[in-house]
Protein backbone atom coordinates (compact mmCIF):
# COMPACT_ATOMS: atom_id res chain seq x y z
CA UNK A 1 0.00 0.00 0.00
CA UNK A 2 1.49 3.43 -1.06
CA UNK A 3 1.93 6.13 1.78
CA UNK A 4 0.28 9.24 1.50
CA UNK A 5 0.58 11.08 4.92
CA UNK A 6 -3.04 11.99 4.79
CA UNK A 7 -4.69 12.07 8.89
CA UNK A 8 -7.58 9.75 9.11
CA UNK A 9 -10.34 11.31 11.22
CA UNK A 10 -12.55 7.90 11.03
CA UNK A 11 -11.35 4.81 13.21
CA UNK A 12 -10.85 2.17 10.71
CA UNK A 13 -13.68 -0.72 11.32
CA UNK A 14 -16.00 1.94 12.93
CA UNK A 15 -19.79 2.79 11.45
CA UNK A 16 -20.77 6.77 11.83
CA UNK A 17 -24.07 7.74 10.96
CA UNK A 18 -23.18 11.07 8.11
CA UNK A 19 -24.82 13.38 10.30
CA UNK A 20 -21.56 12.55 12.18
CA UNK A 21 -18.73 13.40 9.85
CA UNK A 22 -17.73 16.70 8.94
CA UNK A 23 -19.91 19.25 6.58
CA UNK A 24 -18.06 21.43 4.64
CA UNK A 25 -19.57 24.55 2.44
CA UNK A 26 -17.96 25.29 -0.81
CA UNK A 27 -20.50 27.90 -2.21
CA UNK A 28 -24.16 29.42 -1.23
CA UNK A 29 -26.28 27.11 -1.20
CA UNK A 30 -23.53 24.26 -2.23
CA UNK A 31 -22.57 21.72 1.17
CA UNK A 32 -20.93 18.47 0.91
CA UNK A 33 -20.85 15.76 3.89
CA UNK A 34 -17.14 14.47 3.81
CA UNK A 35 -15.17 11.36 4.64
CA UNK A 36 -11.45 10.06 3.74
CA UNK A 37 -9.23 7.34 4.17
CA UNK A 38 -5.72 7.45 3.01
CA UNK A 39 -5.70 7.78 -1.05
CA UNK A 40 -9.36 8.55 -1.29
CA UNK A 41 -11.97 11.18 -0.32
CA UNK A 42 -16.14 10.75 -0.35
CA UNK A 43 -18.54 13.73 -0.74
CA UNK A 44 -22.20 13.61 -0.44
CA UNK A 45 -22.67 16.71 -2.47
CA UNK A 46 -25.74 18.83 -2.04
CA UNK A 47 -26.90 22.10 -3.75
CA UNK A 48 -30.10 23.76 -3.36
CA UNK A 49 -32.04 24.97 -6.57
CA UNK A 50 -30.43 27.25 -8.59
CA UNK A 51 -26.97 27.02 -6.80
CA UNK A 52 -23.76 27.40 -8.75
CA UNK A 53 -20.51 25.78 -7.56
CA UNK A 54 -18.23 27.62 -9.38
CA UNK A 55 -15.36 26.10 -11.33
CA UNK A 56 -12.96 23.35 -9.65
CA UNK A 57 -9.84 22.02 -10.98
CA UNK A 58 -9.19 18.33 -10.52
CA UNK A 59 -5.78 18.02 -8.32
CA UNK A 60 -6.24 13.80 -9.45
CA UNK A 61 -9.27 12.13 -10.67
CA UNK A 62 -12.80 12.72 -9.38
CA UNK A 63 -15.77 10.49 -9.99
CA UNK A 64 -19.27 11.42 -9.84
CA UNK A 65 -22.44 9.69 -9.20
CA UNK A 66 -25.56 11.50 -8.98
CA UNK A 67 -28.37 10.35 -6.88
CA UNK A 68 -31.15 13.36 -7.36
CA UNK A 69 -32.09 16.56 -9.15
CA UNK A 70 -30.38 17.52 -12.23
CA UNK A 71 -27.36 20.17 -13.07
CA UNK A 72 -25.88 21.33 -15.94
CA UNK A 73 -22.30 21.11 -16.02
CA UNK A 74 -19.20 22.66 -17.71
CA UNK A 75 -15.96 20.67 -17.88
CA UNK A 76 -13.20 22.52 -19.58
CA UNK A 77 -16.00 24.94 -21.59
CA UNK A 78 -17.97 21.80 -22.89
CA UNK A 79 -21.08 21.91 -21.85
CA UNK A 80 -22.97 18.40 -19.95
CA UNK A 81 -26.24 17.89 -18.37
CA UNK A 82 -25.90 15.42 -15.20
CA UNK A 83 -29.10 13.58 -14.13
CA UNK A 84 -29.88 10.63 -11.39
CA UNK A 85 -27.74 7.51 -12.04
CA UNK A 86 -25.21 9.76 -14.00
CA UNK A 87 -21.25 9.00 -14.04
CA UNK A 88 -18.65 11.83 -14.38
CA UNK A 89 -15.34 10.80 -14.59
CA UNK A 90 -12.63 13.50 -14.89
CA UNK A 91 -8.56 13.48 -14.53
CA UNK A 92 -5.78 15.58 -13.35
CA UNK A 93 -5.81 19.06 -14.14
CA UNK A 94 -9.30 19.25 -15.75
CA UNK A 95 -12.36 22.20 -14.19
CA UNK A 96 -15.91 21.31 -14.02
CA UNK A 97 -18.56 23.41 -12.30
CA UNK A 98 -22.11 23.27 -11.87
CA UNK A 99 -25.21 24.75 -11.19
CA UNK A 100 -28.52 23.14 -10.04
CA UNK A 101 -31.71 22.45 -11.86
CA UNK A 102 -34.66 23.78 -10.14
CA UNK A 103 -35.15 20.20 -7.97
CA UNK A 104 -31.69 20.77 -6.70
CA UNK A 105 -29.01 18.06 -6.97
CA UNK A 106 -27.32 15.48 -5.18
CA UNK A 107 -24.29 13.75 -6.11
CA UNK A 108 -21.61 11.32 -4.81
CA UNK A 109 -18.20 13.03 -5.34
CA UNK A 110 -15.45 10.88 -5.04
CA UNK A 111 -11.72 12.51 -5.29
CA UNK A 112 -8.72 10.53 -5.22
CA UNK A 113 -5.68 11.66 -4.05
CA UNK A 114 -8.18 13.17 -1.60
CA UNK A 115 -8.35 17.00 -1.62
CA UNK A 116 -6.05 19.37 0.77
CA UNK A 117 -8.28 22.18 0.25
CA UNK A 118 -11.46 20.38 1.32
CA UNK A 119 -9.25 18.49 3.93
CA UNK A 120 -8.87 21.60 5.52
CA UNK A 121 -11.94 22.79 5.48
CA UNK A 122 -13.42 19.56 7.14
CA UNK A 123 -10.80 20.38 10.26
CA UNK A 124 -8.51 17.58 8.89
CA UNK A 125 -5.11 17.92 8.16
CA UNK A 126 -1.82 15.98 5.85
CA UNK A 127 1.04 16.16 7.56
CA UNK A 128 3.11 13.67 5.96
CA UNK A 129 5.62 14.13 3.63
CA UNK A 130 3.24 13.03 0.80
CA UNK A 131 1.04 15.84 0.82
CA UNK A 132 -1.60 13.12 -0.04
CA UNK A 133 -0.21 12.01 -3.43
CA UNK A 134 1.11 8.59 -4.00
CA UNK A 135 2.88 7.06 -7.21
CA UNK A 136 0.16 5.80 -10.50
CA UNK A 137 -0.55 2.41 -9.89
CA UNK A 138 -0.96 1.73 -13.68
CA UNK A 139 -4.20 0.80 -14.10
CA UNK A 140 -6.40 1.65 -17.07
CA UNK A 141 -9.50 3.35 -16.23
CA UNK A 142 -12.33 1.79 -17.10
CA UNK A 143 -14.14 5.29 -18.17
CA UNK A 144 -13.30 7.95 -20.51
CA UNK A 145 -13.09 11.33 -18.66
CA UNK A 146 -15.27 13.73 -19.72
CA UNK A 147 -18.07 11.59 -20.63
CA UNK A 148 -21.40 11.44 -18.91
CA UNK A 149 -22.22 7.94 -18.53
CA UNK A 150 -25.91 5.85 -17.19
CA UNK A 151 -24.89 3.44 -14.27
CA UNK A 152 -27.96 1.69 -14.83
CA UNK A 153 -26.47 0.77 -18.41
CA UNK A 154 -23.68 -0.56 -16.67
CA UNK A 155 -23.81 -4.48 -15.88
CA UNK A 156 -23.92 -6.27 -12.63
CA UNK A 157 -20.76 -8.20 -11.51
CA UNK A 158 -21.23 -11.20 -9.10
CA UNK A 159 -19.29 -10.75 -5.99
CA UNK A 160 -20.45 -13.45 -4.08
CA UNK A 161 -20.61 -16.89 -4.27
CA UNK A 162 -23.61 -18.45 -6.10
CA UNK A 163 -26.25 -19.43 -3.39
CA UNK A 164 -25.98 -23.19 -2.72
CA UNK A 165 -28.76 -25.86 -2.84
CA UNK A 166 -30.33 -23.84 -5.16
CA UNK A 167 -31.82 -24.95 -8.70
CA UNK A 168 -31.56 -21.58 -10.11
CA UNK A 169 -28.14 -19.84 -9.94
CA UNK A 170 -27.62 -16.82 -7.99
CA UNK A 171 -24.83 -14.69 -6.53
CA UNK A 172 -26.97 -12.73 -3.70
CA UNK A 173 -24.64 -9.33 -4.20
CA UNK A 174 -23.52 -8.09 -7.12
CA UNK A 175 -22.10 -4.56 -7.91
CA UNK A 176 -21.92 -2.41 -11.19
CA UNK A 177 -18.18 -1.55 -11.17
CA UNK A 178 -16.30 1.80 -12.17
CA UNK A 179 -12.63 2.71 -11.87
CA UNK A 180 -10.27 5.59 -12.68
CA UNK A 181 -6.26 4.62 -12.70
CA UNK A 182 -6.43 4.45 -8.84
CA UNK A 183 -9.56 4.86 -7.72
CA UNK A 184 -12.49 2.10 -7.92
CA UNK A 185 -16.16 2.40 -7.01
CA UNK A 186 -18.64 -0.84 -6.48
CA UNK A 187 -22.13 0.46 -6.30
CA UNK A 188 -23.35 -2.54 -4.99
CA UNK A 189 -26.72 -4.04 -5.06
CA UNK A 190 -27.07 -6.99 -2.17
CA UNK A 191 -30.44 -9.61 -1.82
CA UNK A 192 -32.31 -10.05 1.48
CA UNK A 193 -30.48 -11.95 3.80
CA UNK A 194 -27.38 -12.84 1.72
CA UNK A 195 -24.00 -12.08 3.43
CA UNK A 196 -20.01 -11.84 2.64
CA UNK A 197 -18.28 -14.04 4.38
CA UNK A 198 -15.20 -13.04 5.91
CA UNK A 199 -12.35 -12.11 4.09
CA UNK A 200 -9.54 -9.70 3.87
CA UNK A 201 -8.31 -7.46 0.93
CA UNK A 202 -4.56 -5.17 0.48
CA UNK A 203 -6.73 -2.09 -0.72
CA UNK A 204 -8.53 0.73 1.13
CA UNK A 205 -12.29 0.81 1.60
CA UNK A 206 -14.63 3.28 2.03
CA UNK A 207 -17.82 2.39 2.28
CA UNK A 208 -21.06 4.30 2.62
CA UNK A 209 -24.72 2.38 2.76
CA UNK A 210 -27.71 4.17 0.73
CA UNK A 211 -30.27 1.67 1.36
CA UNK A 212 -31.51 -0.89 3.25
CA UNK A 213 -29.61 -2.13 5.84
CA UNK A 214 -26.87 -4.41 6.89
CA UNK A 215 -24.63 -5.48 9.59
CA UNK A 216 -20.98 -4.97 9.18
CA UNK A 217 -18.56 -7.59 10.59
CA UNK A 218 -15.24 -5.92 11.55
CA UNK A 219 -13.08 -8.60 13.10
CA UNK A 220 -14.89 -10.32 15.64
CA UNK A 221 -17.47 -7.36 16.52
CA UNK A 222 -20.85 -6.11 14.76
CA UNK A 223 -21.71 -3.21 13.78
CA UNK A 224 -25.17 -1.97 11.96
CA UNK A 225 -25.07 -0.06 8.84
CA UNK A 226 -28.16 2.09 7.70
CA UNK A 227 -29.12 3.53 4.82
CA UNK A 228 -31.47 5.73 5.57
CA UNK A 229 -28.37 6.86 8.17
CA UNK A 230 -26.30 7.10 5.04
CA UNK A 231 -23.81 5.03 7.55
CA UNK A 232 -20.07 4.88 6.54
CA UNK A 233 -17.42 2.78 7.54
CA UNK A 234 -13.73 2.78 6.56
CA UNK A 235 -11.86 -0.39 6.58
CA UNK A 236 -7.72 -0.30 6.40
CA UNK A 237 -5.95 -2.77 4.31
CA UNK A 238 -5.84 -6.05 5.61
CA UNK A 239 -8.48 -5.99 7.79
CA UNK A 240 -11.03 -8.89 8.18
CA UNK A 241 -14.54 -8.15 7.53
CA UNK A 242 -18.25 -9.54 6.70
CA UNK A 243 -21.49 -8.18 6.03
CA UNK A 244 -24.94 -9.68 6.66
CA UNK A 245 -28.19 -7.95 5.23
CA UNK A 246 -31.42 -7.16 6.24
CA UNK A 247 -34.77 -7.54 5.26
CA UNK A 248 -34.67 -5.34 2.75
CA UNK A 249 -31.51 -5.95 1.53
CA UNK A 250 -28.76 -3.19 1.05
CA UNK A 251 -27.73 -0.67 -1.68
CA UNK A 252 -24.31 0.85 -0.93
CA UNK A 253 -21.12 2.58 -2.09
CA UNK A 254 -17.81 0.72 -1.90
CA UNK A 255 -14.78 2.99 -2.35
CA UNK A 256 -11.53 1.30 -3.00
CA UNK A 257 -8.07 2.36 -2.91
CA UNK A 258 -6.22 1.58 -4.91
CA UNK A 259 -7.92 -0.32 -7.43
CA UNK A 260 -9.17 -3.74 -7.10
CA UNK A 261 -7.06 -6.04 -9.51
CA UNK A 262 -9.31 -8.96 -8.17
CA UNK A 263 -12.64 -7.13 -9.24
CA UNK A 264 -11.77 -5.92 -12.61
CA UNK A 265 -10.76 -9.80 -13.54
CA UNK A 266 -14.66 -10.46 -12.18
CA UNK A 267 -15.74 -7.62 -14.47
CA UNK A 268 -14.17 -8.71 -17.47
CA UNK A 269 -15.58 -12.76 -17.10
CA UNK A 270 -18.92 -11.11 -16.73
CA UNK A 271 -18.84 -8.68 -19.46
CA UNK A 272 -17.77 -11.53 -21.89
CA UNK A 273 -20.71 -13.06 -21.41
CA UNK A 274 -22.37 -9.96 -22.71
CA UNK A 275 -20.74 -9.07 -24.91
CA UNK A 276 -21.46 -12.39 -26.46
CA UNK A 277 -25.09 -10.70 -26.90
CA UNK A 278 -24.47 -6.83 -27.05
CA UNK A 279 -21.67 -5.08 -29.15
CA UNK A 280 -20.24 -2.25 -27.19
CA UNK A 281 -20.98 0.40 -29.10
CA UNK A 282 -24.62 -0.96 -29.94
CA UNK A 283 -27.61 1.56 -28.36
CA UNK A 284 -31.27 1.18 -28.24
CA UNK A 285 -33.43 3.15 -31.26
CA UNK A 286 -36.59 4.65 -30.69
CA UNK A 287 -38.77 3.72 -33.53
CA UNK A 288 -42.27 5.08 -32.67
CA UNK A 289 -44.16 6.67 -29.61
CA UNK A 290 -47.71 7.64 -28.91
CA UNK A 291 -49.35 4.43 -27.51
CA UNK A 292 -50.85 4.20 -24.50
CA UNK A 293 -49.23 0.53 -23.18
CA UNK A 294 -47.71 -1.42 -26.13
CA UNK A 295 -47.39 -5.07 -25.69
CA UNK A 296 -47.06 -8.48 -27.33
CA UNK A 297 -44.55 -7.90 -30.27
CA UNK A 298 -44.42 -10.41 -33.15
CA UNK A 299 -41.67 -10.14 -36.15
CA UNK A 300 -44.10 -11.29 -39.38
CA UNK A 301 -43.85 -11.03 -42.74
CA UNK A 302 -41.18 -8.12 -42.30
CA UNK A 303 -43.01 -5.85 -40.27
CA UNK A 304 -43.40 -5.67 -36.18
CA UNK A 305 -47.05 -6.34 -35.33
CA UNK A 306 -48.08 -5.54 -31.17
CA UNK A 307 -51.11 -4.14 -29.34
CA UNK A 308 -51.19 -0.88 -28.19
CA UNK A 309 -53.67 -1.22 -24.80
CA UNK A 310 -55.52 1.52 -23.50
CA UNK A 311 -55.61 1.45 -19.65
CA UNK A 312 -57.03 4.83 -18.03
CA UNK A 313 -53.56 6.03 -16.19
CA UNK A 314 -51.48 2.35 -15.76
CA UNK A 315 -48.62 5.01 -14.18
CA UNK A 316 -50.56 5.41 -10.93
CA UNK A 317 -52.44 2.16 -11.06
CA UNK A 318 -55.94 2.88 -12.73
CA UNK A 319 -55.70 -0.11 -14.89
CA UNK A 320 -58.76 0.40 -16.02
CA UNK A 321 -59.33 -0.93 -19.78
CA UNK A 322 -61.10 0.40 -22.97
CA UNK A 323 -61.36 -2.28 -26.14
CA UNK A 324 -62.80 0.44 -27.75
CA UNK A 325 -60.02 2.87 -27.60
CA UNK A 326 -57.19 -0.43 -27.99
CA UNK A 327 -55.99 -1.07 -30.98
CA UNK A 328 -53.51 -3.77 -33.05
CA UNK A 329 -50.80 -1.85 -34.64
CA UNK A 330 -48.55 -2.70 -38.02
CA UNK A 331 -45.05 -1.44 -37.91
CA UNK A 332 -42.58 -1.27 -40.36
CA UNK A 333 -39.17 -1.55 -40.18
CA UNK A 334 -37.77 2.36 -40.07
CA UNK A 335 -41.11 2.95 -37.61
CA UNK A 336 -44.23 4.07 -39.68
CA UNK A 337 -46.97 2.61 -38.47
CA UNK A 338 -50.78 1.87 -38.90
CA UNK A 339 -53.74 0.85 -36.98
CA UNK A 340 -54.31 -2.83 -37.75
CA UNK A 341 -57.59 -2.99 -36.18
CA UNK A 342 -59.25 -1.64 -33.17
CA UNK A 343 -62.14 -2.58 -30.62
CA UNK A 344 -60.05 -5.14 -28.99
CA UNK A 345 -58.20 -5.08 -26.42
CA UNK A 346 -55.82 -7.45 -27.39
CA UNK A 347 -52.52 -8.66 -25.74
CA UNK A 348 -49.61 -11.21 -26.84
CA UNK A 349 -49.17 -11.94 -30.39
CA UNK A 350 -47.21 -15.10 -32.61
CA UNK A 351 -47.11 -15.91 -35.86
CA UNK A 352 -49.76 -18.44 -36.45
CA UNK A 353 -48.58 -21.80 -39.00
CA UNK A 354 -50.26 -20.10 -41.92
CA UNK A 355 -48.59 -17.38 -41.85
CA UNK A 356 -51.24 -15.09 -40.09
CA UNK A 357 -51.01 -13.56 -36.40
CA UNK A 358 -52.40 -15.22 -33.34
CA UNK A 359 -53.55 -12.56 -30.69
CA UNK A 360 -54.91 -13.00 -27.13
CA UNK A 361 -58.10 -11.15 -26.86
CA UNK A 362 -58.18 -10.35 -23.32
CA UNK A 363 -61.06 -8.51 -22.57
CA UNK A 364 -62.95 -10.93 -25.32
CA UNK A 365 -62.02 -13.80 -23.38
CA UNK A 366 -60.59 -15.90 -26.27
CA UNK A 367 -57.22 -16.36 -28.72
CA UNK A 368 -57.97 -15.33 -32.29
CA UNK A 369 -56.00 -15.74 -35.73
CA UNK A 370 -55.98 -12.62 -37.46
CA UNK A 371 -55.23 -11.39 -41.00
CA UNK A 372 -51.81 -10.01 -41.04
CA UNK A 373 -52.82 -7.47 -43.88
CA UNK A 374 -56.26 -6.51 -42.69
CA UNK A 375 -56.96 -7.14 -39.45
CA UNK A 376 -59.80 -9.36 -39.98
CA UNK A 377 -60.49 -12.15 -37.16
CA UNK A 378 -60.10 -15.31 -38.97
CA UNK A 379 -60.93 -17.67 -36.71
CA UNK A 380 -61.04 -18.63 -32.66
CA UNK A 381 -58.45 -20.71 -31.29
CA UNK A 382 -59.40 -20.96 -28.02
CA UNK A 383 -62.40 -19.73 -26.19
CA UNK A 384 -62.88 -22.58 -23.31
CA UNK A 385 -61.35 -25.13 -21.41
CA UNK A 386 -62.94 -28.00 -18.83
CA UNK A 387 -66.38 -26.55 -20.54
CA UNK A 388 -65.98 -22.92 -19.39
CA UNK A 389 -65.15 -19.47 -20.76
CA UNK A 390 -61.41 -18.48 -20.09
CA UNK A 391 -61.03 -15.31 -18.33
CA UNK A 392 -58.03 -13.14 -19.68
CA UNK A 393 -55.80 -14.57 -22.16
CA UNK A 394 -52.56 -12.77 -21.60
CA UNK A 395 -49.18 -14.16 -24.03
CA UNK A 396 -48.63 -17.51 -25.86
CA UNK A 397 -46.20 -19.36 -27.22
CA UNK A 398 -46.24 -22.27 -29.69
CA UNK A 399 -44.36 -25.44 -29.53
CA UNK A 400 -42.74 -27.19 -32.47
CA UNK A 401 -46.11 -29.71 -32.70
CA UNK A 402 -47.93 -26.22 -33.29
CA UNK A 403 -49.75 -26.50 -29.87
CA UNK A 404 -50.06 -23.50 -28.06
CA UNK A 405 -49.51 -22.76 -24.07
CA UNK A 406 -51.36 -19.61 -23.13
CA UNK A 407 -51.38 -17.62 -19.53
CA UNK A 408 -54.76 -16.32 -17.82
CA UNK A 409 -53.81 -14.34 -15.21
CA UNK A 410 -57.36 -13.25 -14.91
CA UNK A 411 -56.74 -9.38 -15.47
CA UNK A 412 -59.96 -8.74 -16.79
CA UNK A 413 -62.84 -5.54 -15.81
CA UNK A 414 -65.51 -8.65 -14.78
CA UNK A 415 -65.52 -9.30 -10.77
CA UNK A 416 -66.57 -13.40 -11.33
CA UNK A 417 -64.36 -14.53 -13.34
CA UNK A 418 -65.54 -18.30 -14.84
CA UNK A 419 -62.27 -19.98 -14.54
CA UNK A 420 -61.32 -21.06 -11.05
CA UNK A 421 -57.94 -19.12 -10.75
CA UNK A 422 -54.68 -17.88 -12.72
CA UNK A 423 -53.98 -20.88 -14.70
CA UNK A 424 -51.95 -21.84 -17.93
CA UNK A 425 -53.50 -23.69 -20.74
CA UNK A 426 -52.63 -26.08 -23.66
CA UNK A 427 -54.33 -26.01 -27.11
CA UNK A 428 -53.15 -29.22 -28.87
CA UNK A 429 -52.51 -28.94 -32.85
CA UNK A 430 -55.91 -30.73 -32.91
CA UNK A 431 -57.60 -27.94 -31.04
CA UNK A 432 -58.27 -29.57 -27.82
CA UNK A 433 -57.81 -27.70 -24.81
CA UNK A 434 -56.41 -28.47 -20.98
CA UNK A 435 -54.99 -26.51 -18.28
CA UNK A 436 -51.43 -27.38 -17.66
CA UNK A 437 -50.71 -25.35 -14.69
CA UNK A 438 -53.66 -24.86 -12.66
CA UNK A 439 -55.00 -22.06 -9.76
CA UNK A 440 -52.83 -21.48 -6.90
CA UNK A 441 -49.60 -22.10 -8.35
CA UNK A 442 -48.51 -18.17 -9.45
CA UNK A 443 -49.72 -14.60 -8.36
CA UNK A 444 -49.80 -13.49 -11.72
CA UNK A 445 -48.13 -15.91 -14.53
CA UNK A 446 -47.22 -13.60 -17.63
CA UNK A 447 -44.64 -14.57 -20.27
CA UNK A 448 -44.17 -17.73 -21.57
CA UNK A 449 -41.56 -19.08 -23.56
CA UNK A 450 -40.13 -22.66 -24.60
CA UNK A 451 -36.40 -23.50 -25.69
CA UNK A 452 -34.97 -23.65 -29.44
CA UNK A 453 -35.14 -27.60 -28.65
CA UNK A 454 -39.08 -27.79 -27.94
CA UNK A 455 -38.05 -29.70 -24.33
CA UNK A 456 -38.21 -26.66 -22.00
CA UNK A 457 -41.36 -24.53 -21.32
CA UNK A 458 -40.69 -20.85 -19.23
CA UNK A 459 -43.27 -18.89 -17.59
CA UNK A 460 -42.42 -16.03 -15.27
CA UNK A 461 -44.39 -14.06 -12.66
CA UNK A 462 -45.01 -10.32 -12.41
CA UNK A 463 -45.60 -9.76 -9.04
CA UNK A 464 -46.37 -11.02 -5.42
CA UNK A 465 -46.45 -14.69 -4.12
CA UNK A 466 -47.06 -16.96 -4.96
CA UNK A 467 -44.50 -17.18 -7.85
CA UNK A 468 -42.50 -14.07 -6.16
CA UNK A 469 -39.68 -13.03 -9.00
CA UNK A 470 -38.53 -16.22 -10.15
CA UNK A 471 -38.77 -17.44 -14.02
CA UNK A 472 -39.52 -20.96 -13.77
CA UNK A 473 -39.01 -24.07 -15.79
CA UNK A 474 -40.61 -27.26 -16.47
CA UNK A 475 -39.97 -30.63 -19.17
CA UNK A 476 -42.41 -30.07 -21.84
CA UNK A 477 -44.32 -33.84 -22.28
CA UNK A 478 -45.04 -35.28 -25.57
CA UNK A 479 -49.04 -34.75 -24.77
CA UNK A 480 -48.12 -31.04 -24.06
CA UNK A 481 -48.40 -31.68 -20.10
CA UNK A 482 -45.66 -29.98 -17.81
CA UNK A 483 -43.48 -31.68 -15.33
CA UNK A 484 -40.57 -31.40 -12.96
CA UNK A 485 -41.69 -27.50 -12.05
CA UNK A 486 -38.15 -25.63 -10.86
CA UNK A 487 -36.86 -22.33 -10.38
CA UNK A 488 -34.68 -21.80 -13.26
CA UNK A 489 -33.69 -17.76 -12.47
CA UNK A 490 -33.81 -15.14 -9.91
CA UNK A 491 -35.01 -11.72 -11.67
CA UNK A 492 -32.99 -8.56 -10.62
CA UNK A 493 -35.22 -6.16 -8.16
CA UNK A 494 -34.95 -2.23 -8.23
CA UNK A 495 -34.15 -1.00 -5.03
CA UNK A 496 -37.59 1.05 -4.84
CA UNK A 497 -39.47 -2.37 -5.53
CA UNK A 498 -37.57 -4.41 -2.39
CA UNK A 499 -37.89 -1.23 -0.19
CA UNK A 500 -41.75 -1.04 -0.73
CA UNK A 501 -43.53 -0.68 2.64
CA UNK A 502 -45.71 -3.86 2.04
CA UNK A 503 -43.58 -6.61 2.11
CA UNK A 504 -45.86 -8.57 -0.56
CA UNK A 505 -44.79 -5.53 -2.90
CA UNK A 506 -40.63 -6.84 -2.94
CA UNK A 507 -41.41 -9.00 -5.49
CA UNK A 508 -42.58 -6.48 -8.36
CA UNK A 509 -39.97 -7.43 -11.44
CA UNK A 510 -42.85 -6.62 -13.00
CA UNK A 511 -41.65 -9.76 -15.37
CA UNK A 512 -43.45 -9.59 -18.73
CA UNK A 513 -42.81 -10.73 -22.45
CA UNK A 514 -40.12 -12.97 -22.96
CA UNK A 515 -38.47 -13.93 -26.28
CA UNK A 516 -35.16 -16.91 -26.70
CA UNK A 517 -32.23 -16.89 -29.18
CA UNK A 518 -30.81 -19.89 -30.98
CA UNK A 519 -28.03 -20.53 -28.24
CA UNK A 520 -31.19 -20.89 -25.37
CA UNK A 521 -30.58 -17.60 -24.11
CA UNK A 522 -33.67 -16.31 -22.91
CA UNK A 523 -35.11 -12.25 -22.53
CA UNK A 524 -37.39 -11.38 -19.85
CA UNK A 525 -38.83 -7.62 -19.86
CA UNK A 526 -38.47 -6.26 -16.56
CA UNK A 527 -38.85 -2.90 -14.70
CA UNK A 528 -34.83 -2.57 -14.46
CA UNK A 529 -34.79 -3.98 -18.00
CA UNK A 530 -34.53 -6.81 -20.72
CA UNK A 531 -32.11 -9.20 -18.23
CA UNK A 532 -30.62 -12.08 -20.07
CA UNK A 533 -30.10 -15.57 -18.98
CA UNK A 534 -28.19 -18.55 -21.00
CA UNK A 535 -29.59 -21.81 -21.13
CA UNK A 536 -28.35 -22.96 -17.53
CA UNK A 537 -29.63 -19.85 -16.10
CA UNK A 538 -26.46 -18.08 -15.67
CA UNK A 539 -27.03 -14.47 -15.27
CA UNK A 540 -25.77 -12.67 -18.58
CA UNK A 541 -26.67 -9.38 -18.35
CA UNK A 542 -29.33 -6.89 -18.56
CA UNK A 543 -29.93 -4.99 -21.54
CA UNK A 544 -31.39 -1.01 -20.58
CA UNK A 545 -34.02 0.73 -22.27
CA UNK A 546 -34.69 4.42 -21.68
CA UNK A 547 -37.81 2.93 -20.85
CA UNK A 548 -38.68 0.35 -18.96
CA UNK A 549 -39.90 -2.93 -21.72
CA UNK A 550 -42.82 -4.51 -20.98
CA UNK A 551 -42.29 -7.01 -23.80
CA UNK A 552 -39.89 -8.21 -26.31
CA UNK A 553 -39.31 -10.35 -29.21
CA UNK A 554 -36.37 -10.56 -32.07
CA UNK A 555 -37.10 -9.10 -35.80
CA UNK A 556 -35.23 -7.53 -38.37
CA UNK A 557 -34.59 -9.55 -41.46
CA UNK A 558 -31.84 -11.21 -39.97
CA UNK A 559 -33.71 -11.35 -36.79
CA UNK A 560 -30.98 -10.25 -35.23
CA UNK A 561 -32.53 -7.44 -33.63
CA UNK A 562 -34.35 -7.22 -30.16
CA UNK A 563 -37.11 -5.58 -30.41
CA UNK A 564 -38.92 -4.20 -27.08
CA UNK A 565 -42.07 -2.33 -26.65
CA UNK A 566 -42.80 -0.11 -23.67
CA UNK A 567 -45.29 1.79 -21.99
CA UNK A 568 -45.83 4.72 -25.00
CA UNK A 569 -42.97 3.80 -27.11
CA UNK A 570 -41.36 1.00 -29.26
CA UNK A 571 -37.71 0.45 -29.46
CA UNK A 572 -34.90 -1.87 -31.21
CA UNK A 573 -31.48 -2.96 -30.02
CA UNK A 574 -29.03 -5.12 -32.76
CA UNK A 575 -27.47 -8.13 -31.36
CA UNK A 576 -24.86 -10.21 -32.43
CA UNK A 577 -27.66 -13.40 -32.05
CA UNK A 578 -30.12 -14.36 -33.93
CA UNK A 579 -33.82 -14.94 -31.87
CA UNK A 580 -35.82 -18.15 -32.23
CA UNK A 581 -39.34 -18.83 -31.75
CA UNK A 582 -41.60 -21.34 -33.87
CA UNK A 583 -43.00 -20.51 -36.61
CA UNK A 584 -40.50 -17.77 -37.83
Amino acid sequence: MPVTGVDLKLDGGKVYDSKDVPSIQLAEGVTARVAWGSGAMLEQLEMKAGSTYPELAMTGESITVVESGEAAATVDGKKLQLKKNSILYLTEGMKRSLEAGPAGFKALDVFSPVRADHIALAGGTISGPEGGKFPDQGITASLEPGVVYNSEELQLTPLTPLEPGQSYKRHGASARLVWGKNVMLSLLRMDPGTSFPHHIHPEEQLMIALRGALTQGVMDGKHPMDGEKRSINLLPSNMVHSAVMGELGADAMDIFWPVRKDYIERHDKQMALFREVIAPDAKPTKLAEGFTFSEGPTWLAGKLYFSDMFFKDPKNGDWTGSPAKSRLISMEPGGKYKTLSSGMQTNGTIASRGGNLLACDMFGHRVIEVDKNTGKVLRTVLDKVDGKAIDGPNDLVMDLKGGLYVTDPQFTPEAKKSQPGKQVYYVAPDGSAKVVIPAGEYSMPNGVEISPDGKTFYVNNTWFSPGENFLWAYDIQPDGSLSNKRKFAALNLTPEVLSAKDPAQRFDSRADGMAVDTDGRIYVATLSGAQVFDKSGTYVGTIWFPQYPVSCTFGGAKLDQLHCVGESSAWMIQTKVKGFRYPN
